[in-house]
């Protein structure tokens, strides 16, 4: 093993959160900071075109992950995609701009999450806007057929929201999109990139953590595998400003704290490979037990959606922006204070195998944005390089089965509306062999799909399943801290690239205030 580099921080995970805090905490030129990224310093160039995302998926900037088999989806497994590259998953996500609704926020509060209320939240969600550009997709040039959709909806009697972020987020209307020009405006733009030549940052691409080095309960750096850099596939840039190591196994020293920002699946992976864990799972693994915390990889959840697809009369047009402008947001019953179905608006086919022998074809994504189902992230091997056991047991509750037949039969009602009359010649998927609510729960089974807003696996509260506090910091240890959508109590009702880059930003100030005081 090599000899120690020291630094003030150590950022475990240069993705969307670890973006940020590199960002902010580098703002005092006297606060050295190291980034660990097990990423290349090589951006594909799709990774820049706003509506070439879905070819990032499956490509060597993604992890693609594989559930465990899902018992609510008959015994499939689900593919689900992560970024491996500096900016992680903000370069693979579809650029919607959602905060959530408040009420989202407020819970976490109520639960014991003190200090991330929605009023806590709401300057940071307003600061982030400096740094991410956002940009209403309505008024660049979008797709004809998305402003048809929010017509359909309206014509259901759904109001037309100006701004999902503002005072009222049910209904229908055009995204807010982190997109410029047609560029993507991730993490790796926004925040990353304009720091990198501060002298007292420095990035480490192609940098594998294996762990967390303990003097007793306290954190005082981390282990990694240094690997040489793959040759690039595509074309695209390296990063200015990426800093090389040589090969091996490494160790690095952290002088304040360690902060562990590798996601919702690799966060409690590292946690539980150093010793911070249910105290049985670790045993078996026969890893010294640093501090028992039964909380780590449990309440793992995602959003879940599937598709329905209809062919157009008429060619559609090209994407411009994202592929998906405008949305609704509904409830599932009466009653509810916040939205629990979000359904997206595509124009292109959801389906591959559909789209290649339709290619004319729009699509609704209807999803539960409100899951009741949880599930875990378990260690599968010793191996540092290996994938957790990852089990979001999707459509596990029957509640959470109940809302997406219902979502099903509201966006086949949208596309039946006087407002697609005329740009649409019939269902492609699921088919109009599927009626009744038995066949559509079949459907939902068999079609069912990760939403890629993974949450939850090491929440913060103050009860014993919490793994941090409400300042981050890991329970029962110290120099510590997470930060990433991890740490979510619940996942916000929507699209949380958002929600993630505010908790980040949050972060840098309390790990500013430990600083100085």
């Amino acid at each position: 093993m090599t000899s120690d580099e020291e630094y003030d921080y150590v950022i475990v995970g240069g993705g969307t959160a670890g973006s940020v805090l590199a960002h902010r905490l580098t703002e005092n030129p006297d606060v050295q900071v190291l980034v660990l990224e097990a990423g290349s310093d090589f951006v594909p160039a799709n990774v820049d075109a706003a509506p070439l995302w879905y070819t990032l998926l499956g490509s060597t900037v993604d992890w693609g992950y594989q559930t465990v088999p899902q018992p609510g989806l008959g015994g499939r497994q689900v593919y689900e995609p992560r970024g491996k590259l500096p900016g992680g998953s903000s370069n693979l996500y579809i650029m919607m701009h959602v905060r959530g609704h408040p009420s989202d926020f407020d819970n976490w509060a109520y639960q014991g999450a003190a200090g991330w209320s929605h009023a806590d939240l709401e300057p940071y969600f307003a600061r982030l806007e400096g740094p991410q550009v956002v940009t209403n997709a309505g008024r660049h040039q979008p797709n004809p057929m998305s402003q048809v959709f929010i017509d359909a909806c309206r014509e259901l009697g759904y109001r037309e929201v100006p701004d999902f972020n503002g005072p009222e987020m049910i209904g229908a209307g055009w995204h807010h999109i982190d997109v410029k020009d047609g560029e993507r405006r991730g993490a790796l733009k926004s925040y990353l990139e304009p720091v990198l030549d501060r002298p007292n940052l420095t990035l480490r691409t192609d940098a594998y953590a294996m762990n967390l080095i303990f003097e007793g309960t306290r954190c005082v750096g981390t282990r990694y595998l240094q690997q040489a850099p793959a040759a690039p596939t595509a074309e695209g840039r390296r990063l200015s400003g990426a800093s090389p190591a040589e090969p091996g196994v490494r160790q690095v020293r952290s002088r304040a704290e360690t902060i562990v920002c590798l996601g919702t699946i690799e966060s409690p992976k590292l946690l539980l490979l150093s010793g911070l864990g249910p105290a049985e799972q670790l045993r078996r693994f026969r890893i010294p037990v640093v501090a028992d915390l039964p909380g780590v990889g449990e309440n793992f959840h995602n959003h879940v959606l599937t598709g329905i697809i209809a062919e157009t009369a008429e060619p559609v047009q090209p994407g411009r922006q994202n592929l998906s402008e405008s949305a609704l947001f509904a409830l599932s019953q009466p009653g509810m204070i916040a939205p629990d179905l979000q359904l997206a608006f595509v124009h292109v086919p959801f389906d591959i195998i559909v789209g290649q022998q339709h290619p004319n074809a729009v699509s609704i994504l209807p999803g539960v944005v409100r899951p009741q189902s949880r599930g875990t992230i378990r260690l599968a091997s010793l191996d540092p390089l290996a994938a957790p056991l990852i089990d979001p047991n999707y459509l596990g509750d029957q509640a959470d089965v109940r809302r997406m037949v219902e979502a099903v039969k509201l966006s086949r009602d949208i596309f039946a509306s006087t407002a697609f009359k005329g740009h649409l010649t019939g269902e492609l998927l699921p088919g109009t062999q599927i009626r009744t609510d038995a066949e559509i729960e079949q459907f939902v089974r068999e079609r069912a799909d990760c939403y890629h807003h993974q949450a939850g696996s090491c929440r913060m509260g103050i009860d014993n399943l919490a793994v941090v506090d409400p300042e981050l910091r890991a329970r029962g240890v110290q120099g510590v801290r997470v930060v990433d959508a991890s740490v979510m109590p619940a996942v916000p009702s929507g699209n949380c690239h958002t929600a993630v880059v505010a908790i980040a930003e949050r972060a840098a100030d309390l790990i500013k205030e430990a600083r100085h005081g």
